[in-house]
């Protein structure tokens, strides 16, 4: 079953039945959309648990899925837990190109 949602302009677009694990399609919808400006930079993006529930997903993997978008420099996670696109065109360049 394919399920796509929508969540604080996130756009996540998961196949259960695809070979692909669920955290690596979370990866690849949040880092394309970062990619194509939809997610600018300082976007925030919802809390795990609120984005885990949206998708029917455990918390565990859209953390682990934060955690590598972290670590590859596209997502900063900050004191009180939120978490903002650390790369990708500005605001105000996303919203000159829409």
């Amino acid at each position: 079953m394919d399920k796509t949602r929508t969540n604080s302009s996130v756009l996540v677009a998961l196949q259960r039945d695809a070979r692909i694990p669920l955290h690596r399609q979370i990866e690849t919808s949040i880092r394309d959309a970062i990619r194509a400006g939809r997610l600018p930079r300082g976007s925030s993006l919802p809390p795990s648990r609120v984005l885990a529930a949206d998708l029917g997903v455990s918390r565990g993997v859209v953390v682990e899925a934060y955690q590598q978008l972290a670590a590859e420099g596209y997502l900063a996670s900050h004191t009180g837990g939120y978490t903002q696109v650390a790369a990708g065109p500005s605001r105000a360049t996303a919203r000159n190109s829409s």
